[in-house]
């Protein structure tokens, strides 16, 4: 395990070393897949070497051994393979993948150590990879290195010293002792204790300062900063929808300034909102490696495309959504593609394909994960959903609600369980989180061609396309994502049905009526559906109709936490300052209908 007692005391640099190794960390794993594609390329191998060469340094530094040690030995098979004395093979590969996977974990218990967690059962064995790395240097070494045609290309972000060590300019102890005398520029007292020469020195400055402009305009914020920099910006949209609905009669003159402080707020408020947006890539290289190692274990080849990773997300829906997507992935590898003898007897290419892709679509986020696998039997997943209980023998399903049964909680359609499927714990988990970020999950399936589901997030979290309802003196909110339509029902499309309430006939289609004003007892305007409008709205696989008396427009809302006293009443997810001043429930459509069913 590691030990953590000689952390210095400074919590700031201890944090922002847990913060640059995890990038450190994601970054080795992307390019070792590279690496494994194409094991001859130095700059991929130097990519690695940077990153880890860094984690050692400051590792050591800051008294983390364990982390330090890994560090170290990682860095001379790299260091090895850097000099072409090293032939990477499948065998280092796997060391490289065991290395980054140890240091993960030393990594981990170095955050639960500052959160103040008990580490003493994540003992973290690394003495295995050690003897690895150490039997790999013995059989692996190439007998005659191989001449460089070329110097090899320093990573980017690397300080001088480090780029003359990388290109072999100078060695890591002579760099050691200059350090130690930096009253003078590092390049000058190099020269004067002929380490190296003033032109090799001045070809390391120019690559030092080609890369300083392109990192030069990177400012790190911590990250409460900017959510209470959201926060604020939130309270400045409702003081200008305050300032605008009560100048709306008055304002005469004031039309044009009005407009103009609107579109100010607007614009910083967008420019905010984007300061929290992070791009996909990372998460979306975490699949490139989960579908390598499940492919592997399953014994069936797979290929991942990747498109859109560079589509900015929310920093928090980012980090929420890997979840979700692993489960996916995970799901279309071992359920959707066929082995390699089913595809070849189909006529299909024997290596399967799993595509991920992002884009915007309208004011939201959509991801698609999509396999060329078997696709769904609808036969087969009713039959299943009948034997577990989940649907009567009798019932009427369109294709669509089958496939959803994917989602239904303890749904599976694995014979055996293994450690990859087979619990039914996985897709209903899915969609949970999803609609927990104010999302919607879909799917659509041919079968014998391959199964795409589709993800639609909300670009942010702080902010939702809500529609506003009027039921009595009171105003709530319901998500724009949530509704399908609106409509104003006939007397004879009403019906109720004992132990089931009441009924909407939705085109042939008879759906749960619930009346807001008995959920949260409030007197209407309208009782009679005929005379009142109905919203169709679908949360967590089932629609329902909400009796509301009037739609008073879609809007922009900025959304406030209830607070910890509140925060679990069902059907409500939050609030927000309406133009008029008055608060606005946001409405849980997803618990709205599990009240209505159960």
């Amino acid at each position: 395990m590691e030990d953590n007692s000689s952390i210095i005391d400074d919590v700031e640099i201890v944090k922002e070393f847990l913060v640059e190794s995890n990038d450190h960390l994601e970054d080795v794993e992307s390019k070792i897949l590279r690496l494994e594609e194409s094991a001859e390329d130095l700059d991929i191998i130097n990519g690695i070497f940077r990153p880890i060469h860094s984690m050692k340094g400051s590792a050591g530094f800051l008294g983390l051994k364990d982390i330090g040690k890994v560090s170290h030995e990682l860095e001379t098979l790299l260091d090895e393979a850097r000099k072409s004395k090293l032939k990477i093979t499948p065998e280092i590969i796997e060391i490289l993948y065991e290395g980054l996977d140890v240091l993960k974990k030393l990594r981990v218990s170095v955050v639960n150590k500052m959160d103040g967690k008990d580490v003493s059962p994540d003992v973290v064995e690394y003495q295995p990879l050690l003897s690895k790395i150490s039997q790999a240097l013995g059989k692996n070494l190439v007998s005659e290195p191989k001449k460089e045609s070329e110097p090899q290309r320093p990573p980017e972000g690397v300080k001088l010293g480090e780029i003359l060590v990388i290109k072999g300019d100078v060695s890591e102890e002579q760099l050691e002792v200059a350090l130690k005398e930096q009253a003078k520029h590092l390049g000058e007292i190099l020269v004067e204790k002929g380490a190296t020469t003033p032109e090799k020195v001045n070809s390391a400055l120019k690559i030092q300062n080609k890369m300083g402009k392109a990192t030069s305009e990177t400012v790190k914020v911590d990250t409460q900063k900017l959510d209470s920099l959201v926060n604020l910006v939130g309270e400045l949209v409702i003081a200008n929808a305050l300032i605008n609905e009560f100048l709306g009669s008055n304002a005469n003159g004031a039309n044009k300034n009005i407009s103009h402080l609107n579109k100010i707020v607007k614009e910083i408020q967008d420019e905010v909102m984007s300061m929290r947006m992070v791009p996909l890539k990372s998460t979306f290289q975490k699949m490139a490696r989960l579908v390598r190692d499940v492919s592997s274990k399953m014994g069936k080849k797979v290929h991942l495309e990747i498109s859109g990773e560079d589509t900015e997300l929310d920093k928090t829906v980012t980090e929420e959504i890997g979840d979700p997507l692993v489960h996916i992935i995970r799901n279309s590898i071992d359920h959707g593609i066929e082995s390699h003898e089913e595809r070849v007897a189909k006529g299909k290419p024997a290596e399967g394909l799993v595509r991920l892709d992002a884009f915007h679509r309208g004011g939201n986020i959509v991801i698609e994960i999509e396999d060329d696998g078997k696709g769904l039997c609808k036969e087969r997943l009713l039959k299943k959903a009948i034997e577990k209980g989940l649907v009567e023998p009798n019932a009427s399903l369109s294709d669509q609600q089958i496939y959803n049964l994917i989602f239904a909680a303890g749904f599976s359609t694995a014979e055996k369980v293994t450690d990859i499927s087979g619990r039914g714990v996985g897709m209903d988990v899915v969609k949970k989180n999803v609609e927990r970020l104010r999302g919607k999950v879909d799917i659509s399936t041919v079968e014998g061609k391959g199964t795409k589901i589709s993800i639609k997030l909300p670009l942010t979290l702080a902010i939702i396309d809500g529609m506003i309802v009027q039921v009595g003196a009171e105003k709530y909110i319901v998500p724009m994502l949530s509704i399908e339509e609106s409509i104003r029902p006939k007397k004879e499309d009403i019906s109720t049905v004992l132990h089931r309430g009441e009924l909407i006939n939705v085109r042939g289609k008879l759906l749960p009526m619930v009346r807001l004003h008995n959920l949260y007892n409030v007197k209407p305007k309208k009782t009679n559906p005929w005379e009142a409008l109905i919203l169709i709205v679908e949360g967590e696989g089932h629609r329902c109709g909400l009796l509301v008396d009037d739609l008073l427009g879609q809007q922009q809302i900025v959304i406030k936490s209830l607070g910890e006293q509140f925060r679990n009443i069902k059907g409500i997810s939050g609030g927000a300052i309406l133009g008029d001043g008055h608060i606005g429930l946001i409405l849980d459509v997803g618990g709205i209908i599990n009240l209505a069913l159960n």
